[in-house]
């Protein structure tokens, strides 16, 4: 199956499970029209998700030092997450518990993240755990209207998450995203996946996730964390 047909199957079951709000684009259409529709007096730029006007809110915000103060000088504008973000090659490694999707664990590897276009990227992890090597290849989109991540891994362990939430900031300028992913089968058991990925600089960040097996509680699941490696690296 096409991984945008697949994509909008497995967004529609999370429409039903997580109750994601009709105003979110499907991965579908996000893939297809991944700029949304431009508002009067909002400028496309080629190579970018975001419109000139947030492009240049940002810079301005970054130039005054002070996230939470408007450029126009209202004091309530805040930066819009630019998913620009991810772009690039990162060093990956955490510890994750024992689980339907393997043994406790150290896991460590490298991920380069490209963008594809407008609000759509592409990633490639390999990583190495005690079960062997691993690969997880994912497929993000943004909806800039509803400030909506969706990120698709096709995990080399036979399981695929679609992992959806709403990017949100803080009076500090930071970025998290609060995503949960449908029900998946591994090992003969249900598992489900919920988290927080915290953007805590522009060179590193982390997910800390929980888990719930066969409709039980959700529990801690590890930590993992990025860091920027290359020419963008501190």
């Amino acid at each position: 199956m096409p991984v945008v047909v697949r994509a909008l199957a497995l967004f529609s079951a999370l429409e039903l499970v997580l109750g994601v709000p009709a105003a979110a684009q499907t991965p579908a259409q996000i893939e297809a029209e991944p700029i949304v529709k431009l508002q009067a007096g909002e400028t496309p730029v080629q190579g970018e998700c975001l419109t000139q006007e947030e492009l240049d809110l940002i810079a301005g915000l970054r130039a005054l030092r002070r996230p939470t103060v408007g450029v126009e000088g209202d004091g309530d504008d805040q930066a819009p997450f630019n998913p620009q973000y991810f772009v690039g090659t990162w060093e990956v490694e955490g510890v994750l518990p024992e689980s339907p999707l393997g043994e406790a664990s150290e896991f460590y590897g490298t991920e380069v993240v490209q963008h594809v276009g407008a609000c759509a990227y592409e990633g490639l992890l390999q990583a190495t755990t005690v079960d062997g090597d691993v690969t997880i290849a994912s497929r993000m989109f943004y909806d800039r209207s509803a400030s909506y991540l969706v990120r698709i891994e096709d995990d080399s362990r036979g399981v695929e998450f679609v992992k959806i939430g709403r990017v949100g900031g803080d009076a500090g300028g930071y970025f998290s995203h609060f995503w949960e992913a449908a029900p998946v089968m591994s090992q003969g058991q249900q598992v489900r996946l919920t988290g927080r990925t915290f953007m805590l600089s522009p060179f590193r960040y982390e997910v800390r996730g929980q888990i719930s097996v066969d409709g039980g509680p959700f529990v801690n699941f590890g930590t993992v964390r990025w860091e920027r490696v290359g020419e963008d690296s501190p």
